[in-house]
C-alpha cells in the first residue's frame, strides 16, 4: 500500500493512491501546515487513473460510493461545473481493488490562524 500527498497552503493538493488496498485521506492530511491551516472540507476536481480491476471513492460514514471507476481515464469535474463533493466534511477513502493507481486535485476549504489575509 501506497499513498503520497502534496499540499499547499491557501490552495489545493494533490493525492496519489498506488497498489490494492484502502486508504483513508483525512481532512488533517491536506493542511499544508498544520500550525496555520485547519482544513474545514475537501472536493474532488480532477482525477486520473488506471486498473485491472476498480477504484472506489467513498466518505467515511457513507455506505454509497461517490464513484467507482474501472480500466483508465481522466475525469475534469471543473470543466463542467461541479466536484465530486458528498459530504465534503468527512474523509476521504480509496479503494484500489486487484491493482493500479489513481491521482486526485483536490480543492479544500480552510481557516487560518492566524487569518492569512490580516497578515
Amino acid at each position: 500500500m501506497a499513498y503520497e500527498i502534496i499540499n499547499t497552503l491557501r490552495s489545493g493538493s494533490i493525492v496519489r493512491c498506488s497498489n490494492p488496498g484502502t486508504y483513508t485521506i483525512t481532512l488533517n492530511q491536506l493542511s499544508a501546515n498544520t500550525q496555520l491551516e485547519t482544513v474545514t472540507s475537501a472536493t474532488i476536481r480532477r482525477m486520473i487513473w488506471s486498473t485491472n480491476g476498480s477504484i472506489q471513492i467513498t466518505r467515511t460514514g457513507q455506505a454509497e460510493p461517490m464513484v467507482t471507476v474501472f480500466n483508465q481515464h481522466v475525469m475534469k469535474f471543473d470543466e463542467f461545473g461541479t466536484v465530486l463533493a458528498n459530504t465534503p466534511t468527512a474523509n476521504i477513502v480509496v479503494t484500489i481493488a486487484s491493482g493500479g493507481f489513481c491521482l486526485f486535485d483536490i480543492t479544500k476549504t480552510a481557516t487560518y490562524s492566524p487569518d492569512l489575509n490580516t497578515l
